[in-house]
């Protein structure tokens, strides 16, 4: 019990681990979060005995010992068994019993730490290419989280607010862009390609290509249970031979497969849950691609965070900072109000609007000492 339970431990230690990252939108905490937490549970329950008792136990002969008897649990546990309904005779064929052969419940637990472990490898690469980009956007994104934190129940005016943006987050984001921007050029375009995979490959690897979940569904509305469907059987069939003297002899028992009560049950719900993380993150991932293709979007996103701020207000204004802040800049906004909300982003974008002209100056310093005059001949 303790193993399970240390298990469970790691398990939830991981998970809160991955908690303290950028929260990310909808889609991606369903799939790199929720999708994770619940696929890594169940592999842990389904492999632990600790929780539903021993997998398989078959009816052995009266004869046998109780060693014999365990030999043969386990024995038909690790080679498989197959299904023929108990109202139809076995054949003596052996390649015709086992035409409906049930090799997958030893692997079950395994296949759902698998998956876990894919739908998180998108965002661990995610993370690890967005670190080629110049920009750390994590930690800019975990910095501005902090300090809202820190000032948000302090009782203040909208100027008040905005003045200490002004003071570290928003030159802490100017700061970062120009930097970035002096190491990997003008965009950021490692992390749109990085975001760009990251999001379509959450549509494809949460993509169902049967509709096994709804026929299941219905065979147990009208009734027809495993004993006729063969979904998830209880009771299977085993063959293993005994040596004799001179003789080898084949024997059959009838085993109960306890776990498969429990597997058809999580499959069932995960067959439907993974349904539902496609539309989700096909979704996602096609509103992505056209903010990355089409920037129309985020610049509409960064008026309405201007709109409550009055100084912001004049046409000419607002294009300077469009200039200034870039694609990239725009990209990183994006996120700020993806992981923080529209409220602690929008003090940040107004305050960087007012940092707008400091920004620019220091800009037009950096391309000067980077690309001096050529001297007089």
């Amino acid at each position: 019990m303790s193993i399970s339970l240390g298990a469970l431990s790691s398990v939830n230690s991981l998970i809160g681990k991955a908690f303290k990252q950028p929260k990310g939108d909808f889609a991606e905490r369903l799939n790199s979060r929720i999708t994770v937490a619940i696929l890594a549970l169940c592999s842990v329950l389904l492999g632990s005995s600790h929780f539903w008792g021993d997998p398989i136990t078959c009816w052995t002969p009266a004869q046998f010992t109780k060693q014999w008897s365990d030999f043969v649990n386990q024995y038909c546990y690790v080679h498989g068994t197959y299904f023929v309904p108990l109202d139809q005779e076995l054949t003596h064929d052996e390649t015709e019993r086992r035409k409906n052969e049930i090799n997958y419940y030893q692997w079950v637990p395994y296949i759902l730490a698998l998956q876990a472990l894919l739908f998180y490898i998108p965002r661990f690469m995610w993370s690890s290419l967005a670190n080629h980009s110049g920009y750390d956007l994590g930690g800019a994104i975990r910095y501005v989280d902090d300090f809202w934190n820190s000032v948000k129940n302090n009782d203040g005016a909208f100027k008040a607010r905005i003045a200490a943006f002004e003071g570290r987050p928003a030159v802490f984001i100017w700061e970062g862009l120009r930097l970035a921007r002096r190491k990997s050029g003008r965009d950021l375009s490692t992390y749109y390609a990085a975001s760009t995979w990251y999001w379509l490959n959450g549509f494809l690897q949460s993509t169902t290509y049967a509709f096994w979940g709804p026929n299941v569904l219905v065979d147990l509305f009208q009734g027809e249970d495993w004993q006729t469907t063969g979904h998830f059987p209880r009771i299977v069939h085993c063959d293993f031979q005994r040596r004799r003297p001179a003789s080898v002899q084949l024997d059959t028992v009838l085993c109960v497969l306890h776990l498969n009560i429990y597997y058809e049950k999580i499959c069932l719900f995960l067959w439907f849950w993974l349904l539902f993380v496609a539309i989700v993150s096909t979704w996602n991932s096609l509103s992505w691609i056209i903010n990355i293709v089409m920037w129309t979007n985020a610049r509409k996103k960064v008026r309405d965070l201007l709109s409550c701020s009055t100084e912001a207000n004049s046409a000419p204004s607002k294009e300077r900072f469009f200039r200034a802040l870039g694609k990239d800049g725009l990209f990183v906004i994006q996120h700020m109000a993806l992981n923080l909300g529209d409220i602690p982003t929008s003090y940040l974008t107004a305050a960087m609007r007012n940092c707008c002209d400091q920004f620019e100056e220091e800009e037009e310093e950096d391309r000067y000492l980077i690309n001096p005059a050529p001297k007089a001949v």
